[in-house]
């Protein structure tokens, strides 16, 4: 009976209580049962009638194990996850599929010509709807060249800091500057 995490919680526990929940657990609890609505579980994607535009978590990090833990986390969320390791892979992905993604979850320190940074600057001006989380466990000194709507997370972050920003990415996204 695979119907997700929320869901296999609240066969577990019962219904979250509400009412005695700390604001961001209530958020998370409320994100994780919205994925299990939409059915976005492994090879479960709607496969009947029309497909409705997939949203998008672009994650761009070089280093695999830090790249499949965020993917790990990001999976059980209503957003697909795509990776990339370099910042010019992430803007030729975003090239193609830039009004899928929702948010980009990058690291300072990429390899290549452009790193977080640039990338972050980048993609705020191209597709200034999307969701910005520069994330690195090194020093805040290039977190000052970031545009105003990114978010700056230092290493090593937490998972309900990742989720809360997935949730701002779904509930309230910026519309496009025109």
């Amino acid at each position: 009976m695979a119907h997700g995490v929320g869901r296999g919680l609240q066969d577990v526990f019962g219904p979250p209580p509400q009412d005695t929940l700390p604001d961001r657990l209530r958020d998370l609890v409320d994100l994780l049962l919205a994925r299990d609505a939409v059915g976005r579980r492994e090879g479960t994607a709607h496969r009947n009638g029309p497909q409705e535009p997939t949203q998008l978590v672009l994650v761009v990090e070089d280093d695999p194990a830090v790249r499949d833990l965020a993917v790990a986390l990001l999976k059980e969320t209503v957003l697909d996850v795509i990776t990339c390791d370099t910042g010019e892979a992430a803007v030729a992905l975003m090239r193609e599929r830039g009004n899928d993604v929702a948010m980009v979850f990058t690291d300072v320190r990429l390899p290549g010509d452009m790193d977080g940074v640039a990338l972050a600057r980048a993609v705020n001006t191209l597709w200034p709807g999307v969701r910005l989380v520069v994330t690195s466990g090194y020093t805040r000194s290039r977190a000052a060249d970031l545009p105003e709507s990114a978010v700056y997370m230092p290493k090593p972050w937490r998972a309900l800091d990742v989720l809360a920003q997935v949730d701002h990415a779904v509930r309230h996204p910026e519309p496009p500057v025109a």
